[in-house]
Formats: C-alpha cells, structure tokens, sequence
C-alpha cells in the first residue's frame, strides 16, 4: 500500500497491491493527499474482502473434494458436519487440524473403525512420517475427538474411543522479560531496513503499546482510530480472542503514544500485518540476544505474547488481584488471571510485609493498654 503524487500529472496516486484476481496492484487517483488516504483505504478494504471470499470458496472447494453425503460413516463427512456447525463462525486452528486428520489418514476412514490402536497408529505416523511434536499431535487429537463426540451425539458411533496415553503436554512458557532486554529491542528495531520508512518508529512504538497494555499482538494490529477516545480519555479493543469487546483507559503515557501514532499514521494506528512485525522482531530479538548473550531458552521463549505476561506480571507485583487482572486482560476465566498472582516475584515480600505490619499494630496496643492499679 503506498500513497504518493504523481508530479508529471498533478495529481495524487493510491496503490495497493495483493489482489487475489488480476490486476494485482490497483491504483485510483485522486486530487489531494486526504482523499487518496481515503482511496487506499477503500482499496485495502476491497483486497481484504476479495482474500476472504477466495479462501472461504477455497475451503468449501477443500471440504467438496473429499466430504460427501454418500456414506454418513465416513471422517470426511464429520468433519464437514462439524466444521459448519461447532466451528461455523471459527477462525481458529481446530478446524484446520481436523482436516489435517482427515488428509493425512484419509476422509474415507468409517468413523466406527476409529479405535485406541488408529489413533496409537496415527500418533506413530505424525511422529516418523511429519516428525511432529507431541504438542502438534496433542491439538490434532483434541480436533479429531470433537468430530467424535458430533458423530455419537447423533447416532453414528456408540461411544468414544479411549485416548492415547504418552504424549508429553506443551511446557507452559514463563519466560518474562527484563525491562533492559525491552529497551535494547526497541533500539534494534529502529536499526531495522523498512519498506515503508514510518514503519521504524511505529514498529518501535507496537513494541511499547504491548508492553505498556498487555494487548494481545493480533488485537492490537487491528485497533482503528475510531477505537480511541481522546475525550473520553478511553480506547476499544472490538476484535477479541474471546468474542467479547474491552475498553482500557488512557493514561498520559499511553495517550502520548497515541498523539504520536495519528501524526504518523493517520488512517490507523499499526498499518502492517503480523508477518511484517513478526519479521522484525525475531530479527531485532536474535540480535539483541546475541550482544547481551542471552541464553539461548530466551531466544526460544520470547515470543510476542510474552509481553503481555510481562504487563501482567508487573500489575501482579504492584497487588494487583486476579480479579483486577482478569479485568484488565479481558481474561475469560479467573484461573489464567490467577497464574499471574501466584507467580509473582514480590508475592512472598508482600506477606511479610504484611505480617511485619499486623505485627507491629498488635504490638502497639499491647504497649498503650492501661495496666492495672495495685492497691496500697
């Protein structure tokens, strides 16, 4: 996407480049810097649409070629029924590892055949055939035994097979970031080659508004200017993991980021995708992991999403509550809030604190007590 004028015509040029269809790039004109904005916007907007309507006839073309109504017993035709009924509105991997168990046994499979020892035969093929992690063949699994519990709750198979035992979980990452390790990113994100020049310091001030919010990485990409309140003093995340819109306030460091972010950006805060900030990041992460040498578990664990712990963590040591937390994380459940708390570093400084405190007060009113008056 790129905006500029055309001197040689006197005019200004919007073009945006992805379009599934010919022509590729498309361009409109227009006679001002504002109205083309405008222009590449609307481009952007119809790209979007056109990529979304490609991938869903790509899908059911996907879902056509090996799920028919011929045979109610067969994989294919489960995973079809479940796909547009339990994940209908779904944009999340279950759906697409349900298929990948269907292509990689076959969508034939009678349904009723699916027992302990094809599922113990699948896990050996993932494992030899794909050299695939026991955390992959957990969630195919997990997709495949949802497609289970849609064929025996309408009659297709009596009951559910047992599931495999030995697959080693995903270890939970708690890796958390040193605020030095966040200042040496932001300094190597700035040394970064762009294709878009103003991409630097946004991609800089990206990396301070996960720290500073806790937002989700996907959430914060898709913030929009009419998501922010300067009047209200509030901004909006519409766009959420669990479906349900959060609000934040706006503090004077964040809305000083913000200020920021509509001189330099004005159609939208974060104007590039997650493969674009995925990119540089890992680059700047690499880099700053060798010139501080980090071990090398740092460089494997420091993911996006760890700064969001890191926000949380830091709001955990300050006493924040999990209730307080899940609030401002828009968590769903209280126990993910409650991971924070417990592990954080000042929890056990807190209780002596706190002890010392009561301590102290018992202590005080045992010394002002009135004693008693011993008759002459």
């Amino acid at each position: 996407m790129t905006v500029f004028h055309d001197a040689a015509r006197d005019r200004w040029v919007a073009q945006v480049g992805g379009f599934p269809e010919s022509p590729k790039k498309r361009t409109k004109f227009a006679t001002c810097e504002h109205d083309a904005r405008i222009a590449e916007e609307a481009l952007r907007q119809e790209r979007n649409q056109l990529k979304l309507a490609a991938k869903t006839e790509r899908e059911e073309a996907s879902e056509r070629d090996y799920c028919t109504d011929a045979n109610e017993f067969q994989l294919g035709f489960w995973v079809k029924y479940t796909a547009s009924t339990r994940w209908r509105s779904s944009e999340g991997t279950m759906k697409a590892n349900a298929f990948r168990v269907a292509e990689r046994t076959s969508p034939y499979t009678d349904v009723r055949e699916i027992t302990l020892a094809w599922i113990d035969e699948f896990v050996e093929t993932c494992r030899s055939q794909y050299e695939l992690s026991d955390a992959t063949i957990n969630n195919y699994i997990n997709a495949l035994f949802v497609v289970l519990a849609q064929a025996n709750r309408q009659g297709a198979i009596d009951r559910l097979p047992l599931r495999p035992e030995g697959l080693a979980g995903s270890p939970r990452n708690e890796l958390i970031p040193e605020d030095a390790w966040v200042e040496a990113l932001i300094e190597e994100l700035g040394r970064q080659v762009y294709a878009r020049p103003r991409n630097r310091r946004t991609m800089q001030m990206f990396c301070q508004f996960l720290r500073l919010s806790g937002c989700r990485t996907g959430e914060a990409l898709r913030l929009q200017w009419s998501d922010v309140s300067f009047t209200r003093q509030e901004f909006y995340m519409r766009k959420t993991k669990n479906k349900k819109p959060h609000k934040l306030p706006l503090w004077p460091e964040m809305e000083a980021l913000f200020l920021e972010l509509k001189r330099i950006n004005p159609e939208r805060p974060f104007p590039f995708g997650y493969w674009v900030w995925y990119h540089h990041f890992s680059q700047a992460k690499s880099m700053v992991c060798s010139k501080l040498r980090l071990p090398e578990h740092v460089r494997r664990d420091w993911k996006g999403h760890r700064f969001r712990a890191m926000c949380l963590t830091e709001k955990a040591d300050q006493g924040w509550d999990a209730f307080a937390i899940m609030d401002w994380a828009n968590h769903s459940s209280l126990k993910q809030s409650q991971h924070y708390v417990s592990k954080s570093t000042k929890r056990f400084d807190r209780l002596r604190d706190l002890i010392q405190s009561q301590s102290a007060q018992q202590m005080q009113q045992v010394a002002v007590q009135p004693q008693p008056v011993q008759p002459q």
